[in-house]
């Protein structure tokens, strides 16, 4: 490489590193203002909001933003074809959202006088309301950042979340004056937040695309055919992902949830190194020439595999330093905080094979329904021999999902670099 790429290679690593790093702290700071802040009854509903949300939010997407990156590839100059895709999942997902609205809908019917911990069920309306708003516009942030990603304008990418970040952390200290902070009203501050970014995204792409007036149904096709494989992996994901919190409160009581929450907090604080599979691998990869593929490939997971060591070690020799940020009131949690880092090392090595493979199209019919059996199993054997009732065992438990999901990974990504290797050998014949 000569000094040019060095020195585009190096801005585009800075911008990242600035940008990533300034949405984390921020965040990572509301969140921690918001434990000490707000009474663990109220944590508690808060981080319940924030799952049911992320769940509802990866059961409508069902992967499509990032498949954006990987369909257009080497072509993400033709505005045209960019503005088709894009549209393509605009529209999947808007049936998708309409649908799991209907059934949040029917849920608020059902239950509209349960009551929560010092929640009414007004409340509740008011918090599901906000998840699904959320939502709308997190999805255009996820599908109208990828022409900023793909053209390598970091600066235009990052500059909606920060300002998002601190119009949330404002929002935060604002409601706290006022004395009217509560679970309920941080999620509505948090919508506003994302309503801000999801709008911003969207001017802010025009330039790149061309958006056709019509259903672009050959982009549509090809879309559903790519995500289909895949579509019971992320429905597991989805219901997944929330575990933790589904299981601690069927076993536990208040105190174990926010304590779950809480050290769940710290995991967060790798954001920075996880956010650079979908800002710099996925792009990065799906741009390579296939003759560069194999070089690319073991940068990255040389990379990736010195960072999850080092993650990993810093959980095991300063446990300390994790626990002075939660504060005193989740300083007994040495041991699960350091499970919540092993398993954010473990995870982070995960989403690069994912990344990777998103790249190059290595998506199976067979790996999505493999990955979920796989996967019911390790859990079934966890709730046969880990504690569930305690916040611990709980996120043990993840960290065994974790491993088995890596596992899996392993499996697909050696399949698709069997399948790069007998390309290279077909091309190798041909010339």
């Amino acid at each position: 490489m000569n000094l040019s790429t060095f020195s585009r290679i190096g801005k585009r690593l800075s911008t990242f590193v600035g940008g990533q790093s300034a949405i984390q702290l921020l965040n990572a700071a509301t969140g921690l203002v918001l434990l000490r802040l707000l009474p663990k009854p109220e944590f508690a509903i808060y981080a319940v909001a924030l799952g049911a949300q992320g769940m509802i939010g990866i059961l409508t997407d069902i992967g499509f933003g990032g498949a954006i990156l990987g369909l257009v590839g080497t072509r993400y100059q033709d505005r045209l074809l960019l503005g088709s895709y894009i549209k393509a999942a605009s529209l999947v997902r808007r049936t998708l959202m309409l649908f799991v609205s209907a059934l949040a809908i029917l849920f608020i019917i059902i239950f509209r006088h349960s009551k929560l911990e010092a929640h009414g069920s007004n409340e509740l309306i008011f918090l599901a309301i906000a998840v699904l708003v959320t939502l709308q516009f997190q999805a255009w942030a996820s599908y109208y950042e990828t022409p900023l990603l793909l053209n390598n304008r970091l600066v235009a990418f990052y500059t909606p979340q920060i300002a998002a970040a601190i119009l949330r952390m404002f929002s935060v200290f604002v409601l706290y004056s006022f004395g009217i902070i509560s679970s309920t009203t941080v999620v509505i501050a948090n919508t506003l937040s994302i309503v801000v970014m999801g709008v911003s995204f969207r001017i802010m792409a025009r330039r790149w695309i061309e958006t056709p007036r019509v259903l672009p149904k050959e982009q549509a096709r090809e879309m559903i055919r790519y995500l289909t494989p895949l579509v019971p992996m992320y429905i597991y994901t989805a219901l997944q992902g929330q575990v933790s919190l589904f299981l601690i409160t069927i076993f536990g009581h208040v105190s174990q949830i926010a304590d779950v929450a809480a050290a769940g907090r710290i995991g967060q604080l790798f954001q920075v190194i996880n956010s650079s599979n979908g800002v710099l691998v996925t792009p990065f990869i799906a741009k390579t020439p296939f003759a560069l593929f194999r070089r690319r490939f073991t940068l990255v997971m040389c990379a990736a595999g010195s960072v999850a060591l080092m993650i990993t070690a810093s959980a095991k020799l300063f446990p300390g330093v994790y626990l002075l940020v939660l504060g005193p009131k989740y300083g007994n949690l040495t041991s699960q905080v350091q499970l919540v880092v092993y398993t954010a090392a473990i995870a982070y090595l995960l989403n690069t094979m994912w990344s990777v493979a998103v790249a190059r199209k290595w998506v199976f019919w067979w790996s999505g329904v493999v990955q979920v059996i796989f996967l019911t199993l390790v859990q079934l054997v966890c709730v046969a021999f880990l504690p569930l009732n305690t916040s611990e065992g709980v996120i043990r438990m993840n960290l065994w999902t974790t491993t088995g999901a890596f596992a899996m990974q392993v499996v697909f990504l050696l399949k698709g670099l069997s399948i790069h290797k007998k390309a290279e050998d077909q091309q190798a014949i041909a010339s």
